[in-house]
């Protein structure tokens, strides 16, 4: 419960820059290419479901090397529905003198929401749970000037989301990761 509680707050924070911090405060938004590794334990076969996915960006940026920020991100397929809060720490490494062009390393870790239907030959499957998730981004930030930056990146994020098994047949679903390609724009103010 402290646990939860500790992540609650740090979203907040991130979420609500303003109230938590006297920095430059960051709000963007990305959209981007991602895959869910999905497998089950008896009766469905595993899948990899892939789709567009949209997050909105909030939070603050702690010096010209280091950005912290929380984020809310949301996809629907054909077998799954996401939505996430994540909160995230990047590191910023400048790759030329003019400080336009940057490199970035993060982690990130925060809770996942999933929504499953599976269907076989003579059965359908549903199940929903929230899960915790955890993983790292990498890319490259584009700094335009005027407070306009863009950034290109990697993520990739490791869940612990297996479903209830409350079927008949005793199913299990489980997510196992997501890799996420994006491109962003953020304005820091």
């Amino acid at each position: 419960m402290a646990r939860l509680t500790l992540l609650t707050n740090v979203i907040v924070m991130c979420l609500l820059p303003g109230v938590s911090h006297a920095a430059d405060t960051i709000i963007g938004g990305t959209v981007g290419y991602q895959t869910h590794g999905a497998s089950s334990a008896s009766g469905l076969s595993s899948a990899q479901e892939r789709g567009i996915n949209y997050q909105i960006k909030n939070g603050f940026k702690l010096s010209d090397v280091s950005r912290l920020y929380g984020t809310y991100s949301f996809n629907s397929e054909d077998m799954i529905q996401h939505e996430g809060l994540l909160v995230s720490y990047d590191r910023l490494f400048s790759l030329d003198e003019s400080h336009q062009i940057s490199w970035f390393i993060g982690a990130s870790a925060g809770l996942s929401d999933h929504e499953f239907q599976m269907t076989d030959i003579d059965q359908t499957y549903y199940d929903s749970n929230t899960c915790y998730v955890y993983g790292g981004q990498t890319g490259l930030m584009f700094d335009f000037g005027n407070a306009f930056t863009s950034e290109i990146g990697f993520r990739y994020l490791k869940h612990n989301f297996t479903s209830s098994g409350q079927t008949i047949d005793a199913i299990s679903l489980s997510v196992n990761d997501a890799e996420q390609v994006y491109w962003g724009i953020d304005f820091t103010f």
